[in-house]
């Protein structure tokens, strides 16, 4: 079992993330483009650096990965993988499915993932070997086995190329709502947090980074979901990858199928 120190001051990053997000959400807040022309803001910047603090205070030998600010001690047993903001294009313009994610690794292994709506008021988080929660009460996936049944998230179209392209249009043709391009764009990591509780089925990313998904994982597969690279394979603390989450085994074997 987890050490319940741990999950106190998980949810206590969340406290802090939620008090920053709020002070700039719909206001100008310095917004610039980052080498990779993504947007990082005052908020971004102001919720990592103020749980960095907090974490080399409480566990000055604790590993950190950040998107902002890089990599501490990435070697450590004990790891921090943090995005302040994941949807940061949604927290400019006011949309609020944006989310601060805070996982927690042991021997590279994620066993705690907090994922932080502070708008809305929603906290999802799961625990390896316990569950998933979401404000407290239990979630789990949607028990859904085929793929004519299932609704399909991705962040953008634009992130598919080539190959992965045509994987993306056999799929979305495939799925429940196919008629209507089948497929729903956008959300980043509140899709995740709706496939945990059972309103998505499928999420396919062709690139994420660690900080992108870590927090996520014990989340979904908690909740009976499950997420591996489009071979299959467990997910680790590396970037970037190819990412596949689905609600059911037998969903997820079938989607496997069709990206090999």
């Amino acid at each position: 079992m987890l050490d319940q120190e741990l999950i106190a001051f998980a949810n206590h990053l969340a406290d802090l993330s939620t008090e920053i997000a709020k002070k700039y959400f719909r206001l100008p807040n310095g917004e610039i483009a980052k080498a990779d022309d993504s947007p990082v803001t005052k908020a971004d910047r102001e919720i990592e650096e103020i749980i960095r603090a907090e974490i080399e205070k409480k566990f000055p030998e604790h590993g950190i990965i950040g998107e902002e600010f890089g990599t501490k001690n990435a070697d450590a047993e004990f790891v921090w993988v943090l995005d302040p903001i994941d949807g940061t294009s949604s927290f400019i313009i006011g949309r609020p499915i944006f989310g601060t994610l805070i996982a927690l690794a042991f021997r590279k292994k994620v066993i705690l993932g907090v994922m932080n709506q502070p708008i809305n008021g929603e906290r999802w988080i799961g625990i390896d070997g316990e569950g998933s929660w979401l404000n407290g009460k239990k979630i789990q996936t949607r028990n859904c086995r085929e793929i004519s049944d299932a609704v399909m998230c991705a962040s953008s179209p634009f992130f598919f190329k080539n190959r992965d392209e045509e994987i993306l249009k056999k799929l979305s043709k495939l799925t429940k709502y196919q008629h209507l391009g089948g497929i729903v764009y956008g959300g980043d990591c509140y899709s995740y947090a709706s496939l945990a509780s059972g309103f998505i089925d499928i999420i396919i990313e062709p690139g994420l980074k660690v900080y992108d998904y870590a927090a996520l994982l014990p989340i979904i597969k908690m909740a009976g979901g499950i997420v591996t690279d489009w071979e299959g394979n467990d997910l680790e603390l590396k970037s970037p990858v190819r990412l596949v989450a689905c609600a059911s085994k037998d969903l997820h074997e079938k989607v496997l199928e069709i990206l090999k």
